[in-house]
């Protein structure tokens, strides 16, 4: 493999601990740093968020597709501008809101 590589991934946080997830994309950031292309799909919030912060902590380009609900036409973000607007955001957003109110009594 050389620098020029691209390498496809397909849900990395299968059967993987949260920890690991994490150090994987850190190995995955450090790899693309030397010209390796990566293409990733995820259902995961986690890994979302670790790319997010990846792209903030280091003022990087993280380019991202999301399929839109009615499946027409997808969505791009980049992950230096925040978190994409997508399902898997919106439901932990909800989930999160859920778990506030009922904290509150709600």
């Amino acid at each position: 493999m050389d620098n020029h590589a691209v390498i496809l991934i397909d849900e990395l946080e299968s059967a993987l601990h949260p920890k690991a997830i994490s150090d994987y994309l850190d190995m995955i950031f450090e790899l693309s740093q030397a010209g390796i292309q990566f293409f990733i799909a995820t259902h995961s919030h986690f890994v979302v968020k670790k790319l997010y912060l990846l792209a903030k902590m280091h003022s990087l380009s993280i380019p991202v597709l999301s399929l839109t609900a009615d499946g027409k036409k997808p969505s791009y973000d980049d992950m230096e501008d925040g978190m994409p607007d997508n399902s898997i955001i919106d439901e932990s957003v909800r989930l999160y809101q859920q778990e506030v109110d009922w904290s509150l009594g709600g």
